[in-house]
């Protein structure tokens, strides 16, 4: 039955006219490439990162996914953008897993586009379609923090506690986590102004400091060393982080700059040209300890819903007292979604053409006919 299937249809495409051959194998070609061959070429230019330390710590940062929700959009193609940008995250998170082999994955906030302004029952929807976009990882700790789509506080909105209580309930949201003996990870929530008041950690039972035995991450959605503020100082002073990471700006950035001159902190990109974009940096944690420079690393969206056209993962190593960091950048669905409306327009414009012209010769003749004189 198959091959007679094939047969028949062979024959009806050897039928069709030269130029929809073509236009047939054109299509055929540029589906294989958009939603096969594009994915797997793009992986082969991804770093991979090698650890020296025995117990170094691999990290995945998830900045800003940003699920979209139901109202996002007209109504004409809300399920067909929902379907395709889940699909398009689920697919890089699976291949970024494997890439990285994490020991800790790290969600930014902004887990939903709507997650503040939903009700309970679409909330509890955002949330099982999130878990199955990006599903828990077997073996790696997994660690979500809210952003301001999630629980409100964007340019004066407000916070209302049932939502932060919400987020809290629904993803396990704590104020730290003890990832292993040498590293600790602080969350530092700028909408709401709050953090861990101290790390008992950082001294020892006869009160000297011993903060310089571990590393300290702090995680916030927001930029932290952005418009510093007595919560900012105060935040650094008593927690002292080695390296900060966070999301919101949607680009590939960072910032160097010593704690008493955060106020002129500057966001650097990084890794965002050609030349530098599947580098691998090297960060000297002790260094930035003694010097009390402070380094921040803004992790860029990995949705291409987001209006940037540079998305991907963040991809760090706590190699010792090094940090080494890379972006797994992905594709531009964008761009692939347009290379579709513009060879399936080009049949559409041929046949408009087509009908022009017989309409004009239509009109031709007709004139012709009536401007001749009775014998």
């Amino acid at each position: 039955m198959a091959r007679i299937s094939l047969t028949r249809m062979r024959k009806r495409f050897m039928r069709l006219h030269p130029v929809w051959r073509i236009y047939c194998i054109v299509l055929i070609i540029l589906i294989l490439y958009n939603e096969v061959f594009i994915y797997v070429l793009q992986k082969f230019k991804w770093s991979s990162i090698n650890c020296k330390d025995a117990n170094c710590l691999r990290i995945l940062l998830v900045g800003d996914p940003q699920i979209l929700g139901e109202n996002t959009g007209r109504r004409l193609y809300r399920g067909l953008a929902n379907y395709d940008s889940d699909r398009y995250l689920a697919w890089y998170y699976r291949e970024v897993v494997d890439h990285v082999r994490p020991d800790v994955i790290c969600f930014l906030g902004d887990l939903m586009d709507e997650g503040n302004t939903s009700n309970e029952l679409n909330f509890k929807e955002y949330y099982e379609r999130f878990g199955s976009i990006f599903p828990t990882h077997p073996t790696a700790k997994t660690i979500y923090i809210p952003g301001d789509n999630d629980i409100g506080g964007e340019a004066g909105e407000e916070v209302k506690e049932s939502v932060v209580r919400r987020f809290r309930q629904y993803f396990s949201e704590k104020p730290a986590w003890i990832v292993n003996d040498n590293v600790t990870i602080y969350n530092i929530n700028k909408i709401t102004h709050e953090r861990p008041l101290h790390d008992p950690r950082m001294v020892d039972d006869t009160g000297v400091d011993v903060s310089d035995r571990y590393i300290r991450i702090f995680l916030s959605h927001m930029p932290v060393l952005s418009a510093a503020s007595t919560f900012t100082y105060e935040a650094i002073g008593k927690l002292k982080p080695n390296v900060i990471f966070s999301g919101h700006l949607h680009h590939s950035r960072y910032v160097r700059i010593h704690r008493k001159h955060l106020r002129a902190a500057t966001y650097k990109p990084l890794s965002d040209d050609k030349k530098t974009a599947y580098k691998v940096h090297n960060f000297d944690l002790h260094y930035h300890q003694d010097t009390q420079e402070l380094l921040e690393i803004i992790v860029p969206t990995c949705s291409y819903r987001m209006g940037v056209p540079d998305i991907g993962y963040g991809f760090a190593v706590i190699d010792g007292t090094t940090l080494k960091y890379t972006v797994l950048w992905t594709t531009n669905r964008f761009h692939q979604l347009i290379s579709y409306i513009v060879v399936v327009s080009l049949p559409v414009i041929y046949l408009i053409l087509v009908l022009l012209v017989k309409i004009i010769k239509t009109i031709c003749v007709c004139s012709k006919r009536r401007t001749k004189l009775p014998l």
